[in-house]
């Protein structure tokens, strides 16, 4: 996992917790009206669990799967 600039977060090869814990430990600070912060995700991710997972967070991420 690796930040490859302020606003994307690479979580490639990460299961569903660790992810989650990674964009909450992300947002912590940010200011609410800040863009959106990328996450890069693994093609098998389920991203609707994830943004359930979320809850109100998930309007502030673009969650982005690269293709398969």
């Amino acid at each position: 996992m690796k930040r490859s600039n302020a606003n994307t977060i690479d979580c490639n090869g990460l299961s569903p917790a660790p992810t989650v814990l990674r964009i909450k430990q992300a947002l912590t600070g940010r200011a609410r009206d800040a863009h959106p912060l990328d996450i890069l995700l693994d093609p098998a991710c389920d991203t609707s669990s994830l943004a359930r997972s979320l809850g109100k967070l998930a309007d502030r991420v673009r969650l982005v799967a690269r293709p398969a």
